[in-house]
């Protein structure tokens, strides 16, 4: 499949030109770069910095699930818009259904050539994959460039995302992650299936003599709005989302592990440089410069995570999030 496989006439993002002209503000995206979609260039350089921008900017997170009187995830693009871009938005992000959604409206909204799809995610056993391919519980999207390149950006996808876009070719060259780690996308059949057409599989290796390991596959088959409404409530509901309170934003060069309202980007960079990652993980906070991941913080009350949602991440919820976890299984004391 390439770019000539699009139709004529692409749908249209859900969000307005000022709309997106304000988000490409909000990522700090240099100055350098067009805001018109007709002249944004279509490049593997933008496509990375954008992609950058964005999860260094909106954490990762699965709060609504938790603080939120529903315990429900609302993905329509115009709530997802109103929760990470609102006057009120108090720092926050979103799960892998939002934060794809988004990102798939904002690049449509700049003319890239983009569609979403579904991803099975394996099994983990103490957060390593090594388990079966389960249902569509994730999110990707799949960008076509005029130079006939395509990739995978995977912008939620937690602690274990990749930070680049993943070129999808056969070869599966490895793309270096953070510190001595490296992903790839290889173009393989999965133990479970009876075809023979291949997947695309996410793996990662946590150093160059290290075997390759799975975390997810993937086809290239376009997915609606209205298949995430009917996977969004399975994977809010039923998965380590429910079981877990999760949070992850990833750090941009120059910005300290903890949140500092003064921090702001040069705008006058046109290269992001993705340095580390700091992760609520329940009750503790853990952090990653580039190295081992080390436990920094542990929390025993709803007060003591409140605090650190805005020490370690900017996160600042309502008085009403506060108050809906109380009698929840995942509260704290």
């Amino acid at each position: 499949m390439g770019i000539e496989d699009f139709k004529d006439g692409l749908p249209e993002s859900a969000y307005s030109h000022d709309q997106v002209s304000r988000w490409l503000g909000r990522i700090q995206l240099s100055a350098s770069y067009p805001q018109s979609p007709q002249e944004f260039p279509k490049t593997e350089e933008s496509l990375r910095t954008l992609m950058r921008c964005q999860i260094t900017t909106f954490p990762y997170e699965n709060l609504s699930v938790h603080y939120s009187k529903s315990h429900l995830v609302d993905i329509a693009p115009e709530s997802i818009y109103r929760k990470l871009m609102g006057p009120e938005n108090g720092g926050r992000g979103g799960y892998c259904m939002e934060l794809s959604i988004f990102f798939y409206h904002m690049l449509r909204g700049l003319g890239f050539h983009v569609y979403m799809t579904g991803i099975r995610n394996r099994t983990r056993t103490n957060g390593v994959p090594g388990g079966e391919y389960q249902g569509w519980t994730h999110i990707n999207n799949i960008v076509h460039l005029p130079s006939g390149d395509k990739f995978s950006v995977d912008v939620a996808f937690g602690g274990d995302g990749p930070i680049n876009p993943l070129p999808m070719v056969d070869t599966g060259n490895p793309v270096q992650n953070l510190g001595a780690q490296q992903v790839r996308l290889v173009h393989e059949t999965i133990p479970k299936q009876g075809l023979r057409s291949p997947l695309w599989i996410y793996q990662y290796r946590n150093g160059a003599h290290l075997d390759w390991n799975s975390f997810y596959s993937f086809a290239e088959i376009e997915f609606f709005q209205e298949d995430f409404e009917v996977m969004n409530w399975f994977a809010s509901a039923k998965t380590l989302h429910r079981w877990n309170v999760l949070v992850v934003r990833f750090l941009r060069e120059g910005e300290d592990v903890l949140f500092d309202d003064k921090f702001k980007a040069r705008r006058d960079v046109d290269q992001v440089k993705v340095v580390g990652k700091v992760m609520l993980v329940s009750d503790v906070i853990k952090v990653n410069l580039g190295g081992k991941t080390n436990i920094v913080h542990t929390m025993k009350t709803e007060t003591e995570r409140i605090k650190a949602l805005r020490d370690y991440f900017g996160i600042q919820l309502r008085k009403d999030e506060k108050e809906s976890i109380r009698g929840w299984d995942m509260a704290l004391q």
